[in-house]
C-alpha cells in the first residue's frame, strides 16, 4: 500500500496558504482514505474492490467575514493547485455579500502533531477466505472495510496536524430461516484469525438461543444487561443535545439539570473524551488541539463541557479544542467490576439486550431516550437464557439508566470504531463496557 497522502496535503497546503491576501488568514483541513471494500450476502462475496480519494475544506477569514468551500482532489498536483486557487477565489468573491459575524473566531493556536497508528491488515488478495471461511455454514451478511485513514488540518497561524490510522472493520449479521438474527462486529488495527473464529463462535451459539418460541413480554420495568454494543448507540446522546457547552448554555442540551446539580449520574459511571484510543485525531478543523483526555463525568458528576472557540469567544471561557459543532469524540467509558462471564449470573431474570435500534429522544429535558430491541435480545431466567424476546420499544431516562438504576459495570471493555461508510470511511469510536441496569422501563 503505498502513501502520499502526507505529500499532497503538504503541497496543497502551500498553495492555499500562498494564495492568501493582505489581511486574509485561513484554515485547510484534509480527509483521505486508501481501503478496500469487500460486501458479503448469504456467506459469499457480493462486491469488491478499493477506494482512493482525498477532500480538501478552506475556511477563509477577512475581517468579521467567513466562508467555508469543500472540493475533491484529484491527485495530480498541477490540477490541484488550480482547483485551490480556483475555489479560494470563490470564497473571497462570495464572503463580500455576508454580514459580519460578531462571534468569529479565527485559530491562533500554531502547534504541530504528527500520530501514525500502524495496523496489522489482511493482504487483499486473502480477505475473501479470512473472512468467510469461519463463517461456513451460516447465512452470513455484512461488509468488510479495511485500510488507511488520514485526516489533517493547518491554519495560517502556523498549526500543522497530522493523523493517520489503519484498521479493518467486520460489519456483520447471521441469519436464521425464521427471522430472526445475531448483529455483531469485529474491528481494531491488528488482525486475529482467532480473535475473529473466537467472535463467530459466539454468534453460533447466540444463534441456537433464537431457534424456539419468541417470549412476548407485557409492558413493564425489567432488569436489562446492555451490552457495549447496545450501548454503543447510547453514546449518539452525549453529543446530541449533549455535553457542548453552547447547548447548555442555551437551553438545548438533556444535561441542564446535570450542570445545575438537580440530577447526577451513577458513582458507578464516568466517561471521558480519549484520544489515545487510536481512532480519531485530536485536532479539529481549524487546527485547533484538544487535551488527549479530557474527563467529562467523573463518578456520576458534570466535570467539563465540549468547548469551541467561536462558543469561547461568545461567552468568555476557555475552549478545548471542540469543533464548532461540539460534538464528544473518541468516547471511553470507565471499567466496573463485574467480570463479563458472570453477566446472566447476576442479571438473574430479565432482559439480556444485545442491540438497540431506531433510538430518538423522547423528551430532552429529562434526558429520556427512546428505542427498540433487535436481534438477539433474550429472556433470562435465574441465569439461564431461555429464548429470545419479542422486540419490544423501550423508553427511559439516562438519569435512570446511568445512575439511580446502573448496578454495576463490567470489567473488561471494547473498542468499537465507526462503520458509517457513506461519501467515505469515518474515524472515531468507543471503548465501552457492558452495563447492568435495576430496571429499563418497555412501554410497547
Amino acid at each position: 500500500m503505498t502513501n502520499d497522502f502526507k505529500a499532497r496535503f503538504d503541497a496543497v497546503t502551500l498553495r492555499a496558504f500562498g494564495e492568501l491576501l493582505r489581511g486574509e488568514r485561513a484554515a485547510i483541513n484534509y480527509q483521505a482514505e486508501l481501503s478496500s471494500y469487500t460486501r458479503f450476502n448469504g456467506g459469499r462475496v457480493r462486491q469488491s474492490g478499493t477506494v482512493e480519494q482525498a477532500d480538501l475544506g478552506i475556511k477563509l477569514w477577512n475581517g468579521a467575514k467567513t466562508y467555508q468551500v469543500q472540493l475533491a482532489l484529484s491527485g495530480d498536483g498541477t490540477v490541484d493547485d488550480e482547483l485551490v486557487a480556483e475555489a479560494i477565489g470563490q470564497a473571497r468573491a462570495l464572503m463580500r455579500l455576508l454580514p459580519d459575524d460578531p462571534y468569529q473566531a479565527v485559530p491562533e493556536a500554531a502547534g504541530s502533531s504528527d500520530a501514525r497508528y500502524s495496523g496489522a491488515l489482511v493482504p487483499e488478495g486473502e480477505i475473501p477466505a479470512r473472512v468467510l471461511g469461519p463463517a461456513t455454514g451460516m447465512d452470513f451478511t455484512g461488509l468488510y472495510s479495511q485500510g488507511l485513514i488520514c485526516r489533517a488540518a493547518a491554519n495560517s497561524a502556523g498549526a500543522r496536524h497530522w493523523f493517520q490510522t489503519e484498521t479493518f472493520l467486520v460489519d456483520y449479521s447471521a441469519w436464521l430461516p425464521n427471522g430472526r438474527a445475531v448483529k455483531s462486529s469485529y474491528a481494531g488495527r491488528d488482525w486475529s484469525d482467532a480473535d475473529y473464529a473466537a467472535r463467530l463462535e459466539s454468534t453460533r451459539r447466540s444463534l441456537q438461543n433464537l431457534g424456539g418460541t419468541e417470549k412476548v413480554l407485557s409492558p413493564g420495568k425489567y432488569r436489562a444487561f446492555i451490552t457495549a454494543d447496545a450501548l454503543n448507540e447510547v453514546v449518539t446522546f452525549f453529543s446530541w443535545n449533549g455535553f457542548g457547552e453552547r447547548g447548555l448554555r442555551q437551553g438545548e442540551s438533556a444535561y441542564i439539570a446535570m450542570r445545575e446539580g438537580r440530577e447526577a449520574m451513577s458513582p458507578k459511571f464516568s466517561l471521558s473524551q480519549d484520544f489515545s484510543l487510536g481512532v480519531q485525531p485530536a485536532f479539529n478543523d481549524d487546527g485547533e488541539l484538544a487535551p488527549e483526555r479530557l474527563v467529562v463525568v467523573s463518578k456520576g458528576r458534570l466535570e467539563n463541557t465540549i468547548v469551541s472557540s467561536r462558543t469561547a469567544r461568545q461567552y468568555g471561557i476557555a475552549a478545548n479544542g471542540a469543533g464548532d459543532d461540539e460534538e464528544l469524540r473518541s468516547v471511553a467509558i470507565e471499567a466496573g467490576d463485574l467480570p463479563e462471564a458472570d453477566a446472566l449470573a447476576a442479571l438473574g431474570t430479565g432482559v439480556y439486550v444485545s442491540n438497540f435500534h431506531y433510538l430518538n429522544w423522547s423528551d430532552v429535558q429529562s434526558a429520556r431516550v427512546t428505542g427498540m430491541t433487535r436481534f438477539a435480545c433474550l429472556w433470562v431466567e435465574d441465569g439461564k437464557i431461555i429464548g429470545p424476546i419479542k422486540d419490544m420499544r423501550w423508553d427511559e431516562s439516562l438519569y435512570n439508566m446511568l445512575g439511580a438504576k446502573l448496578e454495576a459495570v463490567t470489567r473488561e471493555r471494547h473498542l468499537l470504531v465507526e462503520s458509517m461508510t457513506y461519501e467515505r470511511r469515518q474515524v472515531g469510536g468507543s471503548l465501552l463496557p457492558g452495563i447492568l441496569v435495576d430496571g429499563l422501563s418497555f412501554t410497547l
